[in-house]
């Protein structure tokens, strides 16, 4: 890798002037590439795209700091998006494609943006919540092959923006503005817009990553880019590396290693139930021959040697990360033990490349993890990070209590919560801000994820993770979905375990088969108390189960 790519300090980095050093140095790499259509975009193409779109932003208005909302499936036409939005100045607000009615209307009238960058087979959604909007953006609209609904909304043509001037808008964006508004909930009260600034893309959330990529990798992703992980720890990481991103529109089992084949992918970040899908494929003596080498994990799976050895991984990531935190937590595991990815389908930095450059940022490098739930050490450059009581005492190691992270410079972590100035005092609470999860530390200053804290189960003097029970019911063929939840307890104020399970479309499961089928592989404190099927487990906004409802219909 070119030393060139990195000439300006990390910290200094944003996102307009990450894309127009890439296009001086190396303006004919291949940035993105959108795979359904095999479509290449160059850096100097990404640029010029980009330049153009914020030109024509700024005709519209747009000013350094203003708020636009942008709502498209389409990736690529996304990016362009959002690298125009960040030219300009503006403040990227991503929307997520699938919110109709009050959820939309919610986040339009939180955000009040300027403008409303969308495709147009969403006018539709706009206009049948036009009553309940208190904000008036500026509609812009691109153009899909889907067929535009008629409505009596004034639009203008996204295209219109990509006519403008390619030259460099004329505005100074610091690393101390703010890149983007991204909305996450939790599983009571309404979403909320976490204002992150430049900095904490570059030098926390992307930084772990970007430093295990270089000019020859490829990232692979087909996450949503209305999330950080996507948008940001793939995306913005890959390109920031001068590598190449590979753009899929949603996960795909099936064609999944046929797309890491198809641009020899040697990057991506598998969450939750991408990797059981991976893994229940039926076994081929050819799985390790991939270029798939670095391959981050959200959570770290209790079998991920066995996922790592089958698939070739050289490296496994893990890490604590949230919208407000970043990755203030980060491990990296080296795999290449197991077999790690052969040598003939290997690209990019190789496993010892890799751990030099993570003990440089002094991230953990070990050989395999012990506990569960392992999630890494505190990033000390940037972070202080301590396990702490319900009234703000530190906790020894190996008791249980809300991680909490202090930043120990501006700009490392979220700058509020929009428009919610309580809520962003409340999480804030002591000079702290309070993760809510629950998690421990051992004395060599590792650190574990236990839950959620309105999840943890105390039982039998034992914090159980109901993420652990569900992985465990989960894994049942006729499974779609599983939650499990602390209830009251007759007596002795510990809880017992509620578990509500979703079939999956037209399989017969019943709460014997479910208990049969944790025989073995859940102890017995662990082991639900009360168990009942549902048709569909409730989700919020941001597809995260709503436990308080199923409580509440299971008490009842």
């Amino acid at each position: 890798m070119s030393p060139m790519l990195d000439d300006r300090p990390i910290e200094d980095v944003t996102i307009d002037s990450m894309i127009r050093d890439r296009a001086d140095l190396i303006p004919e790499s291949t940035a993105l590439i959108y795979g359904p259509d095999d479509h290449h975009v160059t850096y100097g193409k990404l640029d010029d795209a980009a330049n153009r779109i914020a030109n024509g932003l700024c005709d519209l208005g747009v000013e350094r700091g203003s708020n636009v909302s942008l709502m498209a499936a389409h990736p690529l036409q996304t990016l362009f998006g959002m690298f125009g939005i960040n030219k300009a100045g503006g403040v990227y607000s991503p929307i997520n494609f699938e919110y109709t009615g009050k959820t939309l209307s919610y986040q339009l009238n939180d955000t009040d943006p300027d403008v409303f960058i969308l495709e147009d087979r969403y006018l539709d959604r706009v206009a049948a919540v036009r009553d309940d909007l208190e904000t008036d953006p500026e509609l812009v609209v691109m153009d899909t092959d889907a067929e535009r609904p008629k409505t009596p909304l004034e639009t203008t043509p996204f295209d219109e923006l990509r006519e403008a001037s390619a030259g460099d808008p004329d505005v100074d964006v610091s690393w101390d503005d703010t890149a983007s508004i991204v909305y996450t909930s939790g599983t009571t009260g309404m979403p909320k817009g976490v204002v992150l600034p430049h900095r904490w893309i570059f030098a926390n959330y992307i930084a772990p990553k970007r430093a295990l990529l270089n000019d020859d990798d490829v990232v692979h992703t087909s996450l949503p880019l209305y999330h950080i992980g996507g948008v940001y720890a793939d995306v913005v990481a890959g390109l920031q590396a001068g590598g190449t991103v590979a753009l899929w529109d949603r996960f795909s089992p099936q064609a999944f290693w046929d797309r890491v084949d198809e641009y020899e992918a040697t990057a991506a970040t598998l969450i939750s139930v991408m990797m059981p899908w991976l893994v229940n494929a039926r076994e081929s003596d050819s799985d390790r021959e991939n270029t798939l080498s670095k391959v981050h994990m959200q959570p770290l799976p209790e079998e991920y040697e066995a996922i790592a050895e089958r698939f070739g991984f050289d490296v496994v990531t893990v890490a604590f990360a949230q919208t407000e935190t970043g990755s203030p937590i980060v491990g990296v595991v080296r795999t290449n033990d197991l077999g790690g990815t052969p040598e003939a389908f290997r690209r990019g930095l190789g496993p010892k490349a890799v751990a030099e450059r993570a003990r440089e940022l002094n991230l953990p490098v070990v050989d395999s993890v012990d506990e569960e739930r392992y999630m890494g050490r505190v990033r000390e450059d940037i972070v202080e990070a301590a396990v702490l009581d319900e009234r703000g005492r530190e906790l020894e190691s190996g008791e249980v209590g809300e991680l909490c992270i202090r930043p120990n410079r501006p700009g490392i972590l979220l700058d509020r919560y929009h428009a919610k100035p309580v809520r962003t005092l409340e999480a804030a609470e002591n000079l702290w801000f309070h993760t809510g999860d629950a998690a421990y530390r051992d004395e060599d200053g590792n650190f574990y994820y236990v839950d959620r804290l309105g999840d943890v189960i105390r039982r039998r003097g034992e914090n159980i993770s109901s993420m652990q029970i569900q992985d465990a019911v989960s894994s049942h063929e006729g499974v779609d979905a599983a939650a499990a939840f602390p209830i009251p307890a007759p007596e002795g104020g510990e809880d017992h375990i509620g578990l509500a399970v979703e079939p999956r479309q037209d399989a017969d499961v019943s709460r014997a088969a479910i208990e049969d089928h944790l025989d073995g592989r859940l102890p017995e404190f662990m082991r639900p108390d009360e168990t009942y099927v549902v048709d569909v487990i409730p989700t919020t906004e941001t597809n995260k189960m709503r436990k308080f409802e199923l409580r509440e219909e299971l008490l009842e």
